[in-house]
């Protein structure tokens, strides 16, 4: 996706630096089939290759077109940015022991949740395999470097978050959009992401219904994503009542969300934790602040961290927590300017700009510790 390639395009600038991407041709994520699109004028050489089993993170693999980019190319530093037992990760190690066995590996992680996979030894074995060639682990936050130990990584770790491209993501006057969604005159509410149960939705609902109840405020709250459950949300919200007060959009484009953000008053996070996920980041919580759009979270996994001081929290499934915490945003201007202030602080930890700039030093202190051996 063209969001996450911000971080090595940056990279790729410096003059020292000659970076090759290879990706995937097409990706299916969010019920949409995503083709790979070459930015123009990006420093980076830019590689599309065919895959099998593509929408699954753990077992897809390149069908053809890698191996001259190991054999031919011999990279200093091979940096993954997929998950240690998935398929892609054994592959990229065979083709690294076989060509280029001196080359420095990274791996990246987004575990949430510390729990055995559910699909058999092969992952387990794999990721044994991987744990081995692996110089230094970019687990997503600090409590994902902690699974990865427990997992049984003793290696270097280096914690990276989720970005965001300020380029796409600021304020904008979406008055337009926000009028032809007829949100005008009342106050938005928003959320962004897939339509499944354990994102909690059922609970913004519950809180949408309790709002309107008792609150002379006009609310309308603005749904952008798909998934399975949505015909179990729109049923929910009908026996509520509050059919009237939803705007339903089905997944745009990524370039196309931050004009749909720009409507909101207020963004919602409201992940309910289930026995086997964890939200493990919640990237459109920077993006909101990124808007300038005050933002709330339920205290599921990463997303406490993420909001810091820069928005509010709720105890996660607490429907009425959270109505008392929009109410709290609609209600108290000073509060919302104090929010935007914060949480444009807050981003500068999660620019591209930022992260690339860390990376850069992680690849500089790997290549120094490959001339000390």
């Amino acid at each position: 996706m063209k969001p996450y390639r911000r971080k090595f395009a940056l990279i790729a600038e410096r003059p020292d630096v000659q970076l090759r991407v290879v990706t995937p041709a097409r990706w299916y994520e969010s019920f949409q089939d995503i083709i790979f699109e070459p930015e123009p004028d990006t420093p980076c050489e830019e590689f599309p290759c065919p895959i099998r089993f593509s929408g699954y993170g753990s077992r897809f693999y390149y069908r053809r077109g890698v191996k001259p980019h190991f054999r031919d190319f011999q990279p200093d530093i091979i940096h993954l940015e997929e998950e240690a037992w998935s398929l892609n990760a054994l592959q990229t190690v065979r083709l690294k022991r076989k060509y280029c066995p001196n080359s420095r590996f990274i791996f990246r992680t987004s575990l949430s949740i510390s729990t055995k996979q559910r699909f058999g030894a092969l992952p387990v074995w794999i990721e044994r395999s991987v744990f081995r060639e692996t110089d230094r682990a970019f687990p997503l936050s600090e409590n994902a470097g902690r699974i990865l130990t427990e997992r049984g990584y003793t290696g270097n770790q280096t914690p990276f978050p989720n970005g965001v491209d300020v380029r796409h993501f600021y304020k904008t006057d979406a008055s337009e959009l926000r009028n032809s969604l007829g949100l005008s005159d009342c106050f938005v509410i928003g959320y962004v992401g897939r339509l499944l149960q354990m994102k909690g939705i059922d609970t913004l609902l519950e809180a949408i219904a309790g709002l309107a109840s008792r609150d002379t405020t006009h609310y309308k709250l603005l749904i952008l994503g798909q998934g399975e459950d949505k015909p179990d949300l729109k049923k929910n919200a009908e026996t509520l009542g509050i059919s009237e007060n939803i705007v339903w959009i089905d997944a745009v484009p990524p370039e196309e969300v931050a004009a749909y953000i720009n409507c909101m008053d207020t963004l919602v996070l409201p992940s309910r934790t289930t026995v086997g996920w964890v939200e493990f980041f919640g990237r459109v919580l920077i993006e909101g602040m990124a808007c300038e759009v005050p933002v709330i979270g339920s205290d599921s996994g990463e997303i406490p961290h993420v909001i810091d001081d820069a928005g509010l929290v709720f105890p996660e499934a607490d429907s009425n927590a959270l109505a008392e915490r929009i109410h709290q945003i609609a209600h108290d201007a000073h509060l919302r300017k104090d929010l935007v202030t914060r949480g444009l602080e807050r981003i500068k930890n999660f620019t591209w700009e930022t992260i690339a700039e860390r990376t850069y030093q992680v690849y500089q202190e790997l290549l120094a510790e490959g001339k000390e051996k």
